[in-house]
């Protein structure tokens, strides 16, 4: 479980894949109805692969063991575009749409890092103005829940 420092304001947490870290509580990611399939966490940080790298983990502040890759949708699609509908607004609390950032898990099949897919059909919706955030599935039939990484 994260041990929060009131005294500076951070959130310290062990992890399975990056040992001990320790981030600032604003950096923390609220996500109240979980991940698909992990409605039981809710609380999570943006971890960078490694500098430079378009790549990031959503790593579960409850759960060591629990990190998704995931990475900007343009690298998959450079017109990839969502509409969020009057729930998703409502849940993210959404003032200004400058605000909003979105992710998408992706899959990196072990030793084939060249077969990589991102799931497009359901992205990470980030609002950035009060750290909220929901996995949201699209009614969009050209987006695809294994789309290749272009070549």
């Amino acid at each position: 479980m994260p041990e929060a420092n009131p005294k500076e304001d951070r959130v310290k947490v062990q992890t399975s894949r990056f040992g001990e870290i320790e981030v600032p509580q604003e950096q923390v990611i609220e996500l109240p109805q979980g991940m698909i399939g992990f409605p039981n966490f809710h609380r999570y940080v943006m971890v960078q692969h490694r500098p430079g790298s378009p790549f990031y983990w959503l790593q579960s502040l409850e759960q060591p063991s629990l990190a998704f890759a995931v990475v900007t949708p343009l690298v998959f699609d450079p017109k990839y575009e969502i509409t969020l509908g009057g729930a998703e607004t409502k849940l993210l609390k959404v003032e200004d749409p400058q605000n909003i950032q979105v992710w998408v898990v992706v899959t990196i099949p072990h030793g084939k890092p060249d077969a990589i897919t991102a799931n497009l059909k359901a992205p990470l919706v980030i609002n950035l103005g009060n750290r909220k955030g929901a996995q949201v599935i699209l009614d969009n039939p050209k987006y695809s829940v294994r789309q290749k990484m272009p070549s």
